[in-house]
């Protein structure tokens, strides 16, 4: 059971999180294409731009400090993904910081521990 609402809140995320492709994941899960779904939220994930919280690194990103100060900020995101489908379980995670230093930016992705 906390496999299916960990499955369904994912899908809900991505559905809430993506401008595109949102209706063919609505439709697989509608029609318990449950294949199909972990496939198209698998594909999502693929790319960052999907679970990037764009507000706070962007904001992060453009820190600068101010004349004769100092400035230093830090964003996180990560992502769990897990998933039993008729038996066949698979499991992926990814994350990416993203490190201001009085205006020196330092980024790099990382496998988070849940």
């Amino acid at each position: 059971m906390i496999k299916l609402t960990l499955l369904l809140l994912v899908v809900i995320t991505i559905v809430q999180a993506l401008p595109l492709g949102e209706t063919d994941i609505s439709n697989a899960a509608a029609d318990g294409n449950w294949d199909l779904v972990h496939k198209l939220i698998s594909e999502r994930f693929n790319d960052k731009t999907v679970w990037e919280p764009s507000i706070s690194s962007g904001s992060v990103r453009s820190l600068r400090p101010p004349q004769g100060g100092h400035v230093y900020g830090e964003a996180e995101y990560a992502f769990h993904e897990s998933s039993n489908i008729n038996g066949k379980k698979t499991e992926r995670s990814g994350g990416h910081k993203i490190i201001n230093n009085d205006g020196r930016i330092h980024e790099y992705d990382f496998d988070p521990k849940f």
